[in-house]
């Protein structure tokens, strides 16, 4: 009876034990490999792109210049023997003028600062003296700096030409420089992407200017055809 007693009391100590404080035996982790977290790509940024391309041109033209000249010249005196007297005639005002025409060569140097905007300069020079009846040669010479707006349609681009100008022309041995503003407009056509060929139309001065005590300039407008190339 007493053995049959300390086998229970054994058993109760031991359940009291896994129960109120036993070691804790962790379930068994599962068989699999640790999964790394997502890491997000951020793409880069493109390089930024230059858009200025610089280009050099040049062009023959025909150009037609206007001269209007103007003198008084004195009328006389004349002598009237029966009354002693001397009468004087009224003095004449001369005008003469008209217009001449002459071959012109042009070379051009821009820089294109994106396809709806250049800016442009040019160097354009009689290449034969404007002949215009009654007056002696007379030679030109002018350089403008242009902004040139202007709009692509795939290979054909229009533009205009908006710009100032200094133009000087040899007449009777005098040079006389003038300046003011200038403008014109025209298109072009790309060949490739190295080279194009343009025509235009300028106004390279507008008149008002003597260039000679009796002879004041008129209009010089130039049409062009010429090649530009894009190193």
């Amino acid at each position: 009876m007493k053995t049959i007693v300390k086998l229970l009391s054994v058993t109760l100590i031991s359940g009291s034990v896994l129960f109120a404080g036993g070691a804790f035996v962790p379930a068994p982790e599962p068989d699999t490999e640790p999964v790394e977290p997502a890491v997000a790509e951020i793409p880069e940024a493109p390089a930024p792109q230059n858009n200025i391309k610089p280009y050099v041109g040049g062009a023959l033209g025909g150009s037609s210049a206007e001269v209007h000249s103007q003198a008084k010249v004195c009328g006389g005196c004349q002598y009237d023997k029966l009354n002693q007297r001397s009468t004087h005639a009224p003095d004449k005002i001369l005008n003469w003028g008209g217009s001449g025409d002459s071959t012109t060569g042009t070379i051009l140097a821009g820089v294109e600062i994106n396809d709806f905007l250049a800016v442009e300069g040019r160097l354009t020079k009689a290449i034969s003296d404007y002949e215009i009846k009654d007056h002696k040669p007379i030679g030109f010479t002018n350089a403008a700096l242009y902004l040139k707006p202007q709009y692509k349609f795939e290979a054909a681009t229009v533009y205009a030409l908006l710009g100032y100008g200094i133009s000087k022309f040899d007449f009777m041995g005098n040079s006389t420089t003038v300046n003011g503003f200038q403008y014109g407009a025209g298109g072009s056509y790309d060949i490739n992407d190295e080279m194009s060929v343009f025509a235009d139309y300028t106004k390279l001065y507008g008149g008002g200017d003597k260039i000679s005590q009796a002879t004041t300039a008129g209009d010089v407008s130039s049409i062009n055809a010429g090649v530009i190339f894009k190193p």
